[in-house]
């Protein structure tokens, strides 16, 4: 069947819902492997001196068991610590409706009171539990509310109170201001207030700043900040919150000396418990974070793979992107995290596919990223604070079109505000782009498709309901990075450029199928894909002109990667392709709780990979001056790679 045959057969459909032909048939289907409680718990109120929290599952599940205690903070990081446990019951008998009792005078004791006996109650934090038999492992979800006693402990009369559900984060540092972000239960006015610290450290109120009005989601700008310079600040709900430091940034153009993190793919990994927490491997991922800001960054930039995602409910891709960013509040109140798109930040509309030459019960399922409002795109601008478009001016990437000469101005794209973007700190030009956009494939293994990277499928899909292939740069985000990187190249006030995106150009490990080869595992220079007959075939002639562009540059250091489970440090320079005019580091970091692969040695690439790695691990860059340091540590604190000066290997 050719692919002009399959157009058609997609033009005669009303419908995508139970549509036959003559040779395939499609039906619409839900897809969240991941996904057990239907919506957000919900607190009802107090019967006592129980707080009382409803939920609902997607399947029957045995009752809940519920952990709860208090925040604590050890110096400026705060973190929950569970004291006491809950059990839950079902409602009127039915196995997915879930209540549970949380008695939150068993906490006001003096042996395990935090504030809450003298101060008439305060915040606690609870985690539910929740067995789920598809998998047969335990779901955790972690929550706090704020609430009041009126009278004596365990006698007095308790109600709820406004809560932080989630933040605050500090984001977009400049030399003179700093966005502060995060959400309430209910619609307040969002307050936060700025401190400065004498000689003697003690606190000295600066400034009010306010939000424009009352909201759940709340952005405070807070300005007239001084560079380089350290501050604190506390939100406001029914009281302020706790305090946190941040520093802003130098002045543009300082050689300043100051570090940034890297690392990627926190996705769920294997070993349940922590390790997959609602989508995110929440025990590598925290831990990471908690490491970095000891390690003195100022900042990290993480290159996608957040989340599991690849689902159809946008409320599933909402609540695990939820649960990343609860994962590293503690050390995101204290300094800004760049997010980039992975191509598991994906939630779209998801089909089930048969074939004449199929048996009765066979299927595969394909997937098609969708736009609007409830696309990846938007639903992660909306989640998290980066940059709009670029910081010379030339504004955000235009929406992208579908493939075909024949479709130009139609089945346009999402958006791709605040997932690319730029950023300069000091003398560092920083371009987050999104080679994940819109992405449309071929998800699950059948008898029919061998493997999720099956090219016959996705053309299919691509062909049948638009969108882009994994790992493609499409033409409008390829035009702004020429704008950027000339605009960088060209400012005196910038000495290195760093490029950040998820899927690597030159793949080492596991991800050789696809990223920017879409090559055949094992087989070397037989691997790569070039067909310009099919939607977005022309892989590799895109990554030879991307990569031309990146290396035309001087200025242009390395390209920061994910995607592949492992570490690397590759240098790629004109022995590979005489079109690349300067030699750039390719540095994949994927290690930050995702299952590992191994290296493919038999990649055309192999001899220019200097280091490589399956560890967990993450990245500390240490830039002084034009030097550029590299350290790569494990999850067992041990040093897996140092570079002294990146530049001067090149």
């Amino acid at each position: 069947m050719n692919y002009l045959f399959k157009s058609l057969m997609f033009m005669l459909m009303i419908i995508l819902t139970s549509v036959s032909a003559d040779a395939i048939t499609f039906s619409t289907m839900e897809y969240r492997p991941d996904m057990l409680l239907s919506n957000e718990p919900n607190v009802i109120g107090f019967e006592g001196s129980s707080v009382i929290v409803e939920f609902e599952t997607i399947i029957d599940a045995p009752t809940s068991v519920v952990y709860f205690g208090v925040p604590h903070t050890e110096g400026f990081l705060t973190t929950p610590r569970y004291r006491k446990s809950a059990l839950g019951i079902h409602i009127d008998e039915r196995k997915t409706e879930h209540q549970v009792k949380i008695d939150v005078s068993k906490l006001e004791d003096v042996h395990y009171d935090t504030g809450l006996i003298e101060g008439n109650g305060g915040t606690i934090v609870y985690r539910i539990e929740v067995f789920d038999s598809r998998v047969n492992t335990t779901r955790a979800y972690d929550r706090r509310l704020r609430y009041k006693r009126e009278g004596a402990p365990k006698t007095g009369t308790y109600t709820t109170l406004t809560t932080v559900t989630e933040g605050p984060f500090v984001d977009l540092l400049t030399q003179n201001s700093a966005v502060i972000s995060w959400e309430t239960d209910k619609p307040t006015e969002g307050i936060v207030r700025v401190y400065t610290q004498d000689k003697t450290n003690t606190l000295i109120e600066k400034e009010d700043f306010y939000s424009k009005e009352d909201s759940t989601k709340h952005e405070v700008t807070v300005a007239n900040l001084q560079p380089d310079s350290t501050y604190f600040y506390q939100v406001y709900t029914d009281e302020f919150s706790s305090t946190y430091p941040f520093k802003t940034a130098p002045i543009p153009g300082n050689a300043a000396t100051f570090k940034f993190g890297f690392m990627s793919d926190s996705r769920a990994g294997v070993g349940g418990g922590e390790r997959a927490q609602n989508g995110v491997n929440a025990k590598d991922l925290g831990r990471f974070a908690i490491e970095l800001y000891t390690k003195r960054a100022d900042f990290v930039c993480f290159g996608g793979d957040l989340i599991n995602g690849y689902t159809s409910n946008v409320w599933d891709y909402t609540s695990q992107l939820k649960t990343w960013k609860r994962t590293i509040q503690p050390v995101g109140a204290l300094i800004p995290f760049y997010e980039s798109i992975g191509n598991h930040e994906q939630v779209g509309t998801y089909y089930r596919v048969k074939t004449v030459d199929m048996k009765q019960n066979e299927n595969y399922i394909q997937f098609a990223g969708t736009v609007g409002d409830d696309s990846a795109e938007s639903i992660f601008a909306k989640e998290f604070v980066n940059p709009i478009g670029s910081i010379y001016g030339h504004g955000i990437p235009e929406p992208e079109n579908k493939w075909s000469s024949n479709t130009a101005g139609k089945d346009v794209g999402p958006t791709y505000k605040e997932n690319v973007y730029s950023f300069n700190y000091g003398r560092i030009h920083f371009i987050s782009l999104n080679s994940n956009y819109w992405t449309t494939g071929y998800r699950s293994q059948s008898k029919y498709g061998q493997k999720s990277q099956d090219k016959d499928a996705i053309n299919l899909a691509l062909n049948l309901f638009g969108g882009n292939r994994e790992g493609y740069l499409m033409n409008n985000q390829m035009d702004w990075l020429k704008k950027e990187l000339d605009a960088a190249q060209n400012d005196s006030k910038i000495d290195w450029i760093f490029i950040i995106l998820h899927e690597p150009p030159f793949p080492n490990g596991g991800h050789v199928k696809d990223a920017m080869y879409w090559g055949t595992p094992g087989q070397g220079e037989l691997g790569g894909y070039n067909n310009k007959d099919v939607p977005f075939g022309d892989v590799i002639d895109m990554r030879n002109r991307f990569w031309t562009v990146v290396s035309s540059k001087s200025k242009v250091l390395g390209v920061l990667c994910g995607d592949e489970h492992n570490y690397s440090r590759t240098l790629i320079d004109s022995s590979l392709n005489p079109d690349f005019e300067y030699p750039v580091w390719q540095i994949i970091s994927g290690g930050c709780g995702a299952p590992y692969y191994v290296q493919d040695k038999s990649v055309p690439w192999v001899e220019h990979v200097k280091a490589f790695t399956i560890d967990k691990h993450f990245c500390v860059f240490s830039v002084d001056k034009q030097q550029i340091g590299l350290e790569v540590y494990n999850d067992n604190s041990q040093l897996l790679d140092s570079i002294l000066d990146l530049t001067t290997i090149r």
